[in-house]
């Protein structure tokens, strides 16, 4: 709670600092601080209602006008698609500059995994883990190497055995997992399906990375390995043996029982879990969206991609809070349903590592699905490229019971260009259609 009120502070502060900024420059000048918004033909006015902040004109009221001049035709839909790119490209940089890159929400990321680390350190079973490191060095020693007996480096040698298998493993994963292929061609050759574009290939070119998105990609994959082994303890509190044969006590040894009890068994739980999860972390999501701090400080970071075609990287540059609230939940759902005795070792651990797959293959940029696209990569392409939809974090089911679901569209230019100046200015206004625009 008192993070959150040093948000909404600070958020507060900045847009007052925003704005006398542009006051001093000359693009604010009325008494009230707000940014002028005095009509000077067309494209000054498009353009004084682009620069508005929240604190001065709302992007409504550029919505109104773009309505207005299109009904009336004294400015041309097509003046304004192709006037606001450059009215959008010619902002200066300050005036560009995103909350979520200032120093509050960026040291409210680092913040959030410095404190996980604390957290795993405090509540790790370290007695346990020297125990499991000692396993591990053991089974993993070389022919002819010296086995490792120093705890310590023990460890550290385990601990780089979950970093690769959950992060390293990570990138792998589109190569392993193959994406669905086209029809074949006149030789018989096929290729990679890839997710098309949402808008004009230029409103959506990668994202560049910056040191910023570099320190949330580290401190996420820091924070892996700790939570890989919460994740271990958890199952090993469910019957999971390293030591128990055929699979660690996973599967039954006769392989009929696969049939007859574990896929029974995989099919219920983890139909339960996954419903479950996807109801949590829809709302987290959409509120995450709908309650401005949330979104400029905790998740406004991980939409500057809005075409995800990077996979893991893509995956792993989210504010460092939501990202641990998101992996942590799981941990926690599954724990829950332990103490109600609904535990399944099968399925608690095909959930974990299935929605480890998800999240890295959704931010691919070729096409996967299962069966009956319960799961489809480019649900989650349509997030990133129209933002006020599909917030359920894998399937649709949540999305489709509460109406925020939208399938496949490509948007058309004047479409795409409110969605330019949402991603540049943050507000949600003109990513709404324009009343009366059939095309909307």
């Amino acid at each position: 709670m008192s993070l959150l009120i040093v948000a909404v502070f600070i958020t507060l502060l900045t847009q007052s600092v925003v704005t006398g900024v542009l006051t001093s420059s000359g693009l604010a000048a009325n008494s009230g601080g707000r940014a002028a918004c005095k009509p000077v033909g067309p494209w000054v006015t498009i353009e004084s209602h682009v620069l508005a902040t929240q604190r001065g004109c709302t992007h409504s009221m550029l919505a109104a006008r773009m309505r207005s001049a299109s009904h009336r035709s004294e400015l041309p839909l097509m003046t304004v698609a192709d006037t606001l790119p450059k009215i959008v490209d010619s902002l200066p940089k300050r005036t560009k500059s995103q909350i979520h890159l200032m120093p509050g929400p960026i040291g409210l990321a680092w913040g959030g995994a410095g404190l996980t680390l604390l957290l795993q350190f405090l509540f790790s079973d370290w007695n346990q883990l020297e125990a499991d490191a000692a396993f591990f060095t053991s089974i993993f020693t070389l022919p002819g190497m010296e086995p490792v007996t120093d705890p310590q480096l023990q460890q550290l040698a385990f601990y780089g055995y979950l970093y690769l298998m959950s992060v390293g493993f990570s990138f792998l994963m589109p190569a392993i997992i193959k994406p669905v292929q086209s029809e074949p061609d006149m030789n018989g050759d096929t290729a990679p399906v890839r997710v098309p574009y949402r808008t004009s290939e230029r409103l959506m070119a990668q994202h560049k990375l910056t040191p910023v998105d570099y320190s949330y990609m580290v401190l996420n994959s820091l924070c892996m390995p700790g939570l890989f082994f919460h994740f271990i303890t958890l199952m090993r509190s469910w019957g999971l043996d390293f030591s128990a044969p055929p699979m660690f006590g996973i599967y039954p040894e006769n392989p009929l029982l696969l049939l007859t009890e574990t896929a029974p068994e995989l099919a219920k739980y983890l139909t339960l879990y996954f419903v479950t999860y996807e109801f949590i972390y829809y709302w987290w999501h959409r509120k995450m969206h709908e309650v401005p701090a949330l979104y400029k400080w905790v998740h406004k970071h991980h939409h500057q991609q809005t075409y995800p075609d990077r996979a893991i990287i893509d995956t792993l540059n989210t504010g460092c809070v939501e990202s641990q609230i998101g992996l942590y939940s799981q941990l926690g759902l599954l724990w829950a349903f332990g103490q109600l005795g609904l535990g399944s070792l099968a399925g608690g651990i095909w959930f974990f590592t299935m929605a480890g797959w998800m999240s890295v293959l959704e931010h691919d940029k070729y096409e996967r699905h299962l069966p009956f696209k319960i799961f489809a990569a480019e649900d989650h392409h349509m997030h990133h490229a129209f933002v006020k939809c599909n917030y359920s974090p894998y399937g649709s089911l949540w999305d489709r019971v509460f109406g925020t679901f939208k399938p496949f569209e490509v948007r058309s230019k004047d479409k795409a260009l409110r969605v330019e100046a949402f991603n540049e200015l943050g507000d949600d206004t003109l990513e709404k259609p324009l009343a009366g625009d059939e095309r909307a």
